[in-house]
């Protein structure tokens, strides 16, 4: 599991810390004392092994981690509502939000909180996951987006602010739409072409509204500016399951044509992650398996046509870095 996380600190350059490197056995805290890398009597934990080899693939790839290119898909975070008594239904919707991208399609997301909107730059798709609440000034950042040519994808209503006081943000688009209590289990989005089965557990009932389209429609497309806004009535991420969340988003990423930045050439495993960014000179992928089985992997990166094949062990992480001219691995972890 610290592999793993370390492995991830490579996302976006998010970063990981340990906490201590000597154990301080005089800690009278029984969470405290066994924390750390080095024993009491210099022994080393498995941890040391991990960071010492994470150190001697980092300093391969100082000079090649230059101009990451922008992941295509932005998640935007309600910190209203995850500021809230909602707070944990928030942070589920947003895991969901990650997990349906990422670990389903295959599309590695870039997450921006809600105060941090000025950071959003230019994705092709924003999400906007289960917000219920939104502050204005984030709302407003978000439609002159749209407006500039962006694709948001909102999910249940964004009709409070963060007092909770109500803003009929739908009529910002010349939407009628209406908010209303979602005290009810089951319901369907309904899709061009496709329906969506949705399944709401008791707490849920209790806790989220959604937004009813005055033609009686579940699911709203509309033009606003140079942009686009998909619309749905119910909140996808906060239903059972994540299933109902990733065919709602297959079917925005195939109509805005936003594919994966690799193509598998093996069978898709459960709960691996494979997440790519490319650079100036090169492109890193970072592997990740929460799987109990060993997992071959041949893939084949959408941006230099480059192979990758490896076996990923069973919950473990593995790193390669790809040069774009040679197209051959210069650098790699944990394989």
């Amino acid at each position: 599991m610290f592999e793993r996380k370390v492995a991830l600190s490579f996302v976006q350059g998010s970063g990981a810390i340990e906490w201590l490197w000597n154990t301080n056995s005089y800690m009278t805290e029984a969470n405290e004392s066994p924390i750390g890398a080095v024993r009491a009597d210099s022994t080393e934990k498995p941890e040391a092994t991990v960071m010492r080899d994470f150190a001697t693939f980092a300093k391969s790839l100082h000079s090649h981690l230059q101009s990451p290119r922008q992941p295509s898909v932005a998640v935007v975070t309600s910190q209203a509502a995850q500021f809230s008594i909602l707070s944990d239904l928030q942070l589920e919707a947003q895991q969901k939000a990650v997990r349906a991208l990422a670990y389903d399609l295959r599309i590695c997301p870039y997450v921006v909180a809600e105060n941090q909107i000025a950071k959003l730059g230019t994705p092709q798709l924003v999400i906007l996951p289960s917000p219920q609440a939104l502050n204005e000034n984030t709302w407003q950042g978000l439609l002159a987006y749209v407006k500039g040519g962006g694709n948001l994808l909102i999910t249940g209503p964004v009709s409070r602010d963060e007092h909770w006081h109500f803003h009929d943000r739908a009529k910002n688009l010349g939407l009628n739409a209406q908010t209303e209590p979602q005290g009810y289990r089951d319901a369907e989005i309904h899709l061009p072409g496709k329906t969506v089965p949705l399944s709401f557990d008791q707490q849920k009932q209790s806790a989220l509204e959604a937004l009813r389209f005055g033609d009686g429609a579940t699911w709203m497309e509309a033009s606003f500016g140079k942009g686009k806004v998909f619309w749905s009535y119910y909140s996808i991420e906060l239903a059972e399951g994540r299933d109902s969340a990733t065919a709602v988003y297959a079917y925005v990423l195939a109509t805005l044509k936003i594919k994966p930045a690799f193509e598998l050439q093996s069978p898709p495993a459960p709960g691996v992650l494979i997440y790519s960014t490319e650079f100036q000179d090169s492109v890193l992928y970072i592997l990740e398996s929460e799987n109990v089985k060993d997992t071959p992997i041949d893939l084949r990166d959408g941006f230099i046509g480059a192979r990758l094949t490896l076996t990923l062990p069973a919950q473990h992480a593995a790193l390669a870095l790809i040069d774009k001219q040679g197209k051959n691995v210069i650098a790699r972890y944990g394989f």
